[in-house]
């Protein structure tokens, strides 16, 4: 079933099961999703030298935004304030915070028009979280830093959510991943050549959704949702951060959304962190939980 429900007045338990059942939540912007907006925009800001952010690309070559884009991002995931940030959307949220945990969020950076599409830019093809690795009880949050058009969001296939595709999951492995994959992201020139995991066969984009958001508007999706970075043909580098959660309440169920045709190996189980106090997942429950992804 894939519902889309705004703001809905549900618990936080009710809330993980309607995800999983493949709806899609919005939240509109509150305190929080606006403290964790400006603070990605002053980051910004500073990383470009106050220049406007979205049209930068038009006035400096391709090497040097990758030399800019690269530490912004590193900066923006690895600043103590981000996660004390994600922790208070979180508690807004209706989470329990000593079973919740959450993975360091990501600052996205879309450019316009195949002005850098590879490494620290990448245009994500279509993909489920689940063939990076990710857990079936893997909760999504995407929010936009800046308001979005609709050639500057990201595609939905719900048409796919119970309906297996042909892909390359089974050569993807999270912890070459780790190794190779992601400390090469800045090395990517006009063409990425990691191993991400993609369809092989055409996607059906009868049933495409775009949620076209402003800033700090908020979308909550399974991993298991068929998705992509729609083409950016806007003029503007978009500007996104998510992050993804976790119930530890769930990985003892053995709760989750359907998971049709991954075949990945390896679990990003051990990048998540506990709301309360940031402390990893125990390896209890990562042996838990990747035994039932």
């Amino acid at each position: 079933m894939n519902l889309v429900r705004l703001n809905p007045a549900l618990t936080n338990d009710e809330l993980r099961a309607k995800l999983f059942d493949g709806e899609f939540i919005l939240l509109s912007p509150t305190k929080p999703l606006q403290a964790l907006v400006a603070h990605a925009r002053g980051m910004i800001s500073g990383a470009f030298s106050d220049q406007d952010p979205c049209s930068v690309q038009h006035r400096i070559p391709v090497e040097e935004f990758i030399q800019r884009a690269g530490p912004l991002k590193s900066r923006f995931t690895n600043d103590p304030k981000t996660k004390e940030l994600i922790r208070d959307i979180l508690v807004e949220s209706g989470c329990d915070l000593n079973s919740t945990y959450f993975d360091v969020p990501r600052l996205r950076v879309v450019s316009s028009d195949g002005y850098l599409v590879s490494g620290v830019g990448y245009a994500y093809k279509a993909h489920r979280d689940t063939w990076y690795s990710s857990p079936r009880a893997q909760l999504n949050w995407w929010l936009p830093v800046f308001d979005l058009i609709p050639s500057q969001t990201m595609s939905m296939y719900p048409g796919y959510w119970n309906n297996p595709i042909g892909n390359s999951s089974a050569d993807f492995d999270y912890d070459e991943w780790i190794r190779v994959g992601r400390t090469n992201a800045t090395k990517q020139g006009s063409v990425d050549t990691r191993k991400h995991p993609l369809p092989v066969e055409k996607v059906d984009s009868a049933t495409e959704m775009r949620f076209v958001l402003k800033a700090a508007e908020t979308l909550l999706f399974s991993a298991s949702h068929l998705h992509a970075t729609a083409p950016n043909s806007s003029g503007q580098t978009r500007f996104s951060i998510d992050f993804r959660t976790i119930s530890l309440d769930d990985l003892k169920s053995g709760a989750g959304a359907p998971d049709p045709d991954n075949a990945s190996q390896g679990t990003t189980l051990r990048d998540f962190i506990r709301a309360s106090d940031f402390q990893p997942l125990p390896e209890d429950a990562v042996a838990m939980g990747a035994r039932r992804t």
